[in-house]
C-alpha cells in the first residue's frame, strides 16, 4: 500500500530532519577510528562528574516509571531560574518541548512568524499543525524583529525568536527585544529559544526569563540541558512560561515524557557549578582561538554568542565539508539552512581546535580540492 496519498495533507510539506553525522556512521563507513565531531553543539567535555556519580548510583531502578510531573528537578530548577515551579515545563529535549507547545497552541489557518535563517524545528511543527510558516529574511543574516513586526497579521499566533540564533550565533540586542515585545498586538505566543542562552558574555543580551519577570506573560522560554550541561543523549529540555499555559501544556505533553536517568541527570547538573564554569571558559577560549585563526586566515565569519561559529567559505561549502570528514572532522554543512557557503563549527577542546584548523587550512587552499 502507498501511504503517501493517505498522510495528512500536511505531513508532505515537511522536510525530514537533517542532524548531524555520529561519530560511529563516519567511522563505519569511511573506515577511520580517529573522529572528532564538531557539528552538533554539543559539549565536548561531556557531563560533570556529578552526573556520573548520581546516574551510576541511580542504574537499579530503571525498572520503574520516572515521576511523571518530574517533581524534584521541578523544585530544583525553580531555585536555580528564581521562578514559580508551576511555571516550568520538561520535555524529551526541547525539541519536545517544542511540539507540545505547538500542539497546544496551533490551529489551521493561524500564522506563525519565523526568522530566516533559523532553527527547522519551528518550521516542522508550524507544519505539522496544518498552520502556516511566514518566513522573515532580514538584509543580514541576523534576525531583523522590525521587519518581523511588520509582518504580523489578524492571523498571526506566533513569534518564533532564537537567541543566540542557530546557526548564526547572534544576539538579538537588550532594547531591540523589548521595544519588539511592547509593539506586538496583545494575544500573540512569543518563543524565545535559549539553548545557547548560557554561553552569552555580550551585557546587551536581555534573557526571555527577565521579560517574563517584567511582565511580558506572552513570553515562553525554551531551554536545553543537552548544549552546556552535556546532557544531549539522554534528553532533557524545558520550556518557562505564564502558569496558565503551562496548564494548557501538561494536558498535552505525553506522560512520563522525560525519563527517570534524565531526570537524575538534571538535578546533578545543576548542582555542579564547577563543569558549568568550565564548560564557559572551554567555550570564551574557543572563541578567541577561531577568531585568531580566521583573522590571519582573512576568512570571514561572524561574531557568536554561542558555541559554535558559522563561517564564510567563500564558495559552496560541500567540499569542504566533504574534506574534513574524509580526515575525521564532522562539521555541520548549512545547505538545509539556505547558507551553501557557510559552515558551522562547534568550539571543541583545545586539541580539537588545532586539529580543525589543521586540515581546514588544507581545505581552503584549491590545490587541496
Amino acid at each position: 500500500m502507498d501511504f503517501t496519498k493517505k498522510t495528512r495533507e500536511c505531513v508532505q510539506q515537511i522536510h525530514p530532519y537533517v542532524p548531524g553525522k555520529p561519530i560511529e556512521e563516519v567511522q563505519r563507513e569511511l573506515g577511520i577510528t580517529s573522529v572528532i565531531k564538531m557539528a552538533s553543539n554539543e559539549n565536548p567535555l561531556g557531563p560533570s562528574t556529578e552526573v556520573r556519580q548520581a546516574l551510576v548510583h541511580h542504574l537499579d531502578k530503571i525498572n520503574y516509571y520516572p515521576d511523571a510531573n518530574a517533581f524534584y528537578l521541578k523544585e530544583a530548577l525553580a531555585k536555580e531560574l528564581d521562578v514559580p515551579a508551576e511555571m516550568i515545563v520538561f520535555g524529551n529535549g526541547s525539541d519536545d518541548v517544542n511540539k507540545v507547545l505547538g500542539e497546544t497552541l496551533l490551529n489551521p489557518e493561524d500564522e506563525v512568524i519565523i526568522p530566516q535563517p533559523t532553527f527547522s524545528q519551528y518550521e516542522y511543527i508550524t507544519l505539522l499543525m496544518g498552520a502556516k510558516p511566514v518566513f522573515v529574511r532580514g538584509e543580514g543574516l541576523e534576525h531583523d524583529l522590525g521587519a518581523m513586526l511588520k509582518a504580523v497579521t489578524s492571523k498571526t499566533k506566533m513569534v518564533f525568536i532564537c537567541n543566540p540564533n542557530n546557526p548564526t550565533g547572534t544576539i538579538v540586542r537588550k532594547d531591540e527585544l523589548v521595544r519588539f515585545l511592547t509593539a506586538l498586538p496583545k494575544g500573540i505566543t512569543v518563543v524565545i529559544d535559549e539553548a545557547y542562552g548560557e554561553f552569552v558574555t555580550d551585557p546587551d543580551f536581555l534573557s526571555g526569563l527577565d521579560c517574563l519577570k517584567q511582565g511580558f506573560t506572552n513570553v515562553v522560554v525554551y531551554r536545553t540541558f543537552s548544549k552546556i550541561y552535556g546532557l544531549a543523549g539522554l534528553r532533557l529540555g524545558y520550556a518557562v512560561a505564564d502558569p496558565t499555559l503551562t496548564e494548557q501544556m501538561n494536558r498535552v505533553r505525553e506522560p512520563f515524557n522525560v525519563n527517570l536517568l534524565a531526570q537524575i541527570a538534571g538535578i546533578a547538573a545543576l548542582n555542579s557549578k564547577m563543569h558549568l564554569n568550565l564548560s564557559k571558559e572551554l567555550v570564551k577560549s574557543g572563541r578567541s582561538y577561531f577568531y585568531e585563526q580566521l583573522d590571519a586566515m582573512g576568512v570571514k565569519y561572524l561574531q557568536t554568542q554561542a558555541n559554535f561559529i558559522l563561517i564564510h567559505c567563500g564558495k559552496d561549502s560541500r567540499d569542504i565539508y566533504e574534506f574534513l570528514l574524509q580526515n575525521g572532522i564532522i562539521v555541520r554543512a548549512t545547505h538545509s539552512f539556505g547558507l551553501p557557503e557557510y559552515i558551522r563549527v562547534t568550539f571543541g577542546t583545545a586539541e580539537q581546535n588545532e586539529r580543525f584548523f589543521r586540515v581546514f587550512k588544507q581545505t581552503m587552499s584549491a590545490e587541496s580540492l
